[in-house]
């Protein structure tokens, strides 16, 4: 499947993508209804294609914005009249050094051909303590091997990969999951046994889910000198 708006809404707006829109928002409503005070007026932001997902956080009261990276293609949102998207680039996001609160991002890191560099940018927009949760495709399951969602599409990550690359980026992971147990045969009809056969087989290891969910925390490392600075001393010149 190709990544760009039109094939993600056409997805999801299939009954295959509904599922999915279900099952992996409630993977994130369980984190945020912890504690739903936190998204109360706090902005997030989300990067990729997060519109079904980002209308979730804006129920709880977060500000959403969606920012849609300029290959994919851009699409308004909620509405015509009242826009809160926005095209931009992947590597240089059009907001403040620590700007944002939360970061969210679907189907966005997989296609970067930079991630590092997207991730040092993620942590540059972040308030110090700022969360980013990432879902990408999990390299170990047969969702990120077929063509017939969105995926299948892009670089898909193992748990360890991802945790060894944002770690790099100071954003060491806090939380992580999977969902999406059942791989999307279509001669299945996965779209009505998704919802119904997620926990059980999720009983057997949460490994086993195609999409991977990681929420991280922005660290910020103070500068800690090695060793104690000596002074050295130098004549003063008096004049005469």
């Amino acid at each position: 499947m190709r990544a760009d708006v039109l094939a993600f809404r056409e997805f999801y707006q299939s009954p295959l993508g509904k599922s999915v829109d279900q099952i992996i928002g409630e993977r994130l409503l369980q984190m945020w209804e912890q504690d739903p005070a936190t998204l109360q007026h706090k902005m997030m932001v989300g990067l990729g294609y997060t519109l079904p997902y980002l209308s979730r956080a804006k129920e709880l009261g977060a500000e959403t914005f969606a920012f849609m990276p300029a290959d994919q293609g851009v699409t308004h949102w909620p509405s015509f009249n009242n826009n809160r998207s926005i095209l931009t680039s992947y590597h240089q996001l059009p907001l403040a050094d620590s700007a944002v609160d939360y970061m969210l991002l679907v189907h966005a890191l997989e296609h970067s051909s930079r991630p590092k560099h997207l991730l040092r940018e993620v942590w540059r927009v972040l308030a110090p303590g700022g969360h980013v949760i990432i879902v990408v495709p999990n390299r170990r399951r047969i969702w990120s091997t077929l063509e017939n969602t969105p995926f299948g599409s892009g670089r898909p990550y193992s748990a360890t990969q991802l945790r060894l690359l944002m770690q790099e980026q100071m954003l060491p992971i806090d939380w992580w999951d999977t969902a999406l147990m059942l791989p999307p045969f279509s001669r299945l009809s996965v779209d009505k046994l998704l919802p119904v056969c997620e926990r059980p087989i999720r009983f057997f290891g949460k490994n086993l889910g195609g999409a991977l969910i990681v929420c991280a925390r922005k660290q910020v490392y103070g500068a800690i000198p090695d060793k104690k600075l000596k002074l050295r001393s130098q004549p003063l010149m008096i004049g005469g």
